[in-house]
């Protein structure tokens, strides 16, 4: 269960710094002014319901989950996973912070080294993604526009990445990997650039739980 739900966690990961904005705004020169360069030039925060599934290779759904998000720039979110486990992750800006409510268990590592070992390193901000992504043309799919960011390099974990947009609104991100699984977040309620509550993006563990990782 626990190796499922970190799986799934990665995952979100994956998705949530493309559009927290780990990587700088997009180019020009990736492709023609879209609602893709349009949208995340001037992100600072989000805010939004969520509902995240998980399909196999033969698009059959295999884990869905949901909850809110939070995201701020530089390298601040929090996750409030409440189906199908109770699950709060918190990112501050240092440390990544995992809350199993039902385990009564807390992990923390550094964001650097929780992130070292995912495409996060190539989204931290180290290269322009105009540099490291390919940007597709427009595909129509669930009556929405669809765009895909394909790496320029190979990469071990993922394939693709894809951003969907209603109008000029934010609606979905997918990642796909090289066995065709796909991890795919629906946003509900999404508030672009919100005024956050600075305590919601910092974590303290509940007296009596089990901290396990690097605290400092």
């Amino acid at each position: 269960m626990m190796g499922n739900r970190n799986w799934l966690r990665q995952r979100s990961f994956i998705l949530l710094m493309l559009i927290l904005g780990w990587c700088p705004t997009l180019s020009v020169q990736s492709a023609p002014q879209s609602p893709v360069q349009d949208y995340f030039r001037d992100l600072r925060a989000l805010r939004a319901d969520f509902i995240q599934r998980v399909f196999d290779e033969q698009s059959r759904m295999v884990q869905t989950s949901s909850g809110q998000m939070l995201m701020q720039k530089p390298g601040k979110f929090r996750w409030d996973y409440q189906t199908p486990a109770e699950q709060i992750i918190v990112a501050d800006g240092e440390r990544l912070w995992a809350y199993d409510v039902d385990l009564e268990q807390v992990t923390v590592r550094k964001l650097d080294t929780a992130l070292s070992s995912t495409p996060l390193a190539l989204l931290s901000g180290a290269t322009p993604i105009d540099e490291t992504f390919t940007i597709g043309p427009v595909r129509q799919r669930d009556g929405l526009d669809w765009y895909e960011l394909t790496p320029r390099q190979p990469q071990p974990e993922f394939r693709l990445l894809r951003v969907a947009f209603k109008g000029d609104r934010l609606v979905s991100l997918e990642l796909e990997d090289g066995f065709g699984q796909r991890t795919r977040l629906d946003f509900q309620k999404l508030e672009r650039n919100p005024a956050l509550d600075p305590g919601l993006l910092q974590f303290t563990p509940p007296p009596g739980v089990d901290v396990v990782g690097d605290a400092g």
